[in-house]
């Protein structure tokens, strides 16, 4: 990320901030809708950024944390739980009217040293369920949903179910995500339980392989009564792949409908780093393919709302995970470095505006 003057961040923070008083923001359009907005909000930007954090505050309804609620943060030690980090996210979010969402209870990856070394057939169960009812107690009606699992699918690694082989599945094959929901659903039946994934977006044949499996293995889970009532779409989208079928999406977001599940953009992002430099450039496609995707997305009745991977590019893990070949900072999410809106926002806030409306919010 370029650095910025002091004074310039300061300016352009003001400007962002005053066009947000005279433009609705996106959760007051989404709630038009019947809909939320919301972003995730890491540690470092909650301490460290406090205007940046003040534009979450401004746009949002909804925050999610991007790491505060995982296993290697809250769960450090075999006998230490610390809540710290989670609790200031929530600190944040109540004091300025703020609902929060819990990321995540199960993943194969963001755990302490300690977990898999220590993990085995004959105590995966204990260790699971402690984690669950100690961490959903912790928060118990104080958060509005859980990513109770996240990740779990690899359709071509030819596991029970297409689950990916991880340490839960090894431990305790398909019974982890049966445990983990009954357990979340025993100890807050109150918030949303979801089942968070990515790589449902493009007509890519691992992509279709993906959604064919996550269908049948919702379809497994409801069958024997499993209490997954939700699906997140994490959204990690690429605006230099022209493999977006809007009917494609529209018809997948459909099919969840119709298990009687809800959906959930948890994620949305957008990598460019396969455009050219020119920033309008770049800015224009990142817009029109987010607007697209969204468009097929938000137009079943069942989507709940829109959560961003972050609000600014001041902060985006693309950057690491996914740098552009010449270097430049990614331009993935609502607003660039010096806090101010772009097409992406531009973008978001259309789709949101189009969206069918919604009787209620979850």
């Amino acid at each position: 990320m370029p650095r910025l003057g002091r004074r310039s961040l300061l300016a352009g923070s003001a400007l962002a901030l005053m066009a947000a008083d005279t433009v609705p923001a996106l959760n007051a359009r989404a709630k038009r809708r019947g809909l939320f907005f919301g972003s995730a909000l890491s540690d470092d930007t909650l301490a460290n950024d406090p205007m940046a954090t003040a534009r979450v505050d401004a746009e949002c309804g909804m925050v999610v944390g991007e790491a505060s609620y995982k296993w290697a943060d809250i769960h450090p030690a075999p006998q230490t739980y610390d809540f710290s980090r989670a609790d200031a996210l929530l600190s944040f979010a109540n004091s300025h009217a703020i609902r929060t969402r819990g990321h995540t209870l199960v993943w194969h990856e963001g755990n302490p040293d300690w977990l898999e070394p220590t993990l085995n057939a004959g105590n995966a169960e204990n260790i699971l369920t402690d984690h669950v009812r100690t961490v959903v107690g912790h928060f118990k009606g104080k958060l509005v949903h859980w990513d109770v699992a996240n990740e779990v699918i690899d359709p071509d690694d030819k596991q029970p179910l297409k689950l990916r082989r991880t340490l839960w599945q090894r431990a305790l094959g398909p019974a982890y995500l049966d445990i983990a929901f009954h357990t979340t659903a025993e100890t807050d039946p109150g918030a949303l339980r979801v089942l968070n994934d990515f790589g449902t977006d493009y007509t890519l044949a691992w992509q279709e392989r993906k959604r064919v499996a996550l269908l049948e293995l919702l379809a497994d889970m409801l069958r024997r009564g499993v209490p997954v009532q939700a699906v997140g779409l994490q959204g990690h989208l690429d605006a230099g792949e022209i493999t977006l079928d809007q009917n494609v999406m529209a018809k997948f977001v459909a099919d969840i409908a119709s298990m009687g599940l809800k959906v959930i953009v948890t994620e949305l992002d957008v990598r460019d780093q396969r455009l050219p430099a020119d920033i309008s450039v770049r800015d224009d496609a990142v817009a029109a393919h987010a607007r697209a995707w969204l468009d097929a997305v938000l137009a079943s009745p069942a989507v709940l709302g829109v959560l961003t991977w972050g609000m600014s590019d001041r902060h985006s893990w693309l950057n690491d995970k996914f740098p552009r070949p010449d270097r430049l900072t990614q331009r993935p999410l609502p607003l660039d470095v010096g806090l101010n809106r772009k097409k992406l926002w531009s973008a978001i806030a259309a789709s949101i505006d189009s969206a069918p409306i919604r009787t209620a919010m979850r």
